[in-house]
């Protein structure tokens, strides 16, 4: 439920800030189009598929909160998408985030669910920044297994 509110907070305090900002809406309309292109990327090895999406840094003058707060709200309201929602979130903040000169990780872990190993496998993906969660609650990495960070880094969670 927490997660839910949060969600349509976000939605709140972010739609109308769009209004009187076009560049921020031009920077919603280039995530939008980044992530529908993401399937088709991630067909490719991972490995690959993200040196692909990893920009060069410097060329973006947006603010880091506005990128955060933009390409989680896109990643939301991508309801269509085959890929699930921290897998957006986290690959379009890894990719607009390093573009502005942050020089986030990209994380991918697994689990069991409820931790008993007769149970379902859960994934997930998120940011770190110099070795720590990048803006990411702790019940959403705490527990996972890192089977891939992007770029290699030595910060250790």
């Amino acid at each position: 439920m927490i997660t839910r509110l949060s969600r349509i907070w976000l939605a709140l305090i972010t739609l109308p800030g769009l209004i009187f900002h076009p560049r921020r809406r031009a920077l919603l309309r280039e995530m939008q189009a980044f992530i529908h292109n993401l399937p088709m990327l991630l067909k490719a090895p991972l490995p690959a598929a993200l040196q692909q999406i990893t920009p060069t840094a410097g060329s973006s003058v947006e603010a880091e909160r506005n990128i955060r707060d933009l390409a989680d709200l896109t990643a939301l309201l991508d309801r269509r998408s085959p890929l699930g929602l921290c897998l957006r979130r986290s690959l379009t903040r890894y990719h607009f985030l390093r573009r502005a000169g942050v020089p986030v990780v990209v994380r991918y872990g697994a689990k069991f669910v409820d931790g008993k190993p007769d149970r379902e496998i859960t994934g997930h993906a998120w940011l770190t920044l110099r070795g720590a969660p990048y803006y990411e609650d702790g019940e959403n990495w705490r527990g996972f297994t890192v089977m891939l960070s992007f770029p290699q880094d030595d910060g250790k969670i």
